[in-house]
């Protein structure tokens, strides 16, 4: 297994009369463009350098497309995961690498308290998961001498059982 594993999104798109048709948008490493293909097919490629996304190839997509298209690639959490855990404990971790949109690697800063943080860690880490699915933590020391797997789960909001019969 690569250090990176590939990540594979589905975009559904309504056309006339009723007719839903569904994109795979897929990215094979962190630096390769995204693909979008419809039915085994590629249409394109699309990428953000420097901020702006632009298609790289295959045949122009109208503007209103690649509006919606990157606009869906961008709302993606896990593109704002590793900011929120590097904020969340920015004292603790030195770096966030993304393998795919369920797997992350961790590595922490030096002198931490690495059995600590493991504990706080797995303890609070749900409560920053917004994807509806398990999240893979692969979390090392600064020198990567510990490590740890954790398997997070979003946190379930509790509803209000109070209501009238």
């Amino acid at each position: 297994m690569g250090f990176f594993d590939m990540i594979e999104l589905e975009y559904f798109l309504s056309h006339a009369e009723d007719e839903v048709l569904m994109y795979q948008v897929i990215q094979f490493s962190p630096d390769d463009p995204w693909r979008v293909v419809l039915d085994g097919e590629l249409l394109g490629s699309l990428d953000k350098v420097e901020g702006q996304w632009m298609q790289i190839s295959g045949k122009d997509f109208s503007s209103k497309f690649f509006k919606d298209i990157v606009g869906f690639i961008d709302k993606q959490y896990f593109n704002d995961l590793p900011a929120a855990l590097m904020s969340r404990w920015n004292k603790q971790i030195h770096e966030v690498l993304p393998r795919s949109d369920q797997e992350y690697l961790v590595v922490c800063k030096d002198g931490i308290g690495f059995k600590s943080f493991e504990g706080i860690f797995s303890r609070f880490v749900s409560g920053l998961l917004k994807d509806e699915w398990p999240i893979n933590f692969r979390v090392f020391s600064h020198d990567f001498s510990e490590d740890f797997t954790l398997l997070a789960k979003p946190a379930q909001s509790k509803k209000n059982t109070v209501g009238w019969d």
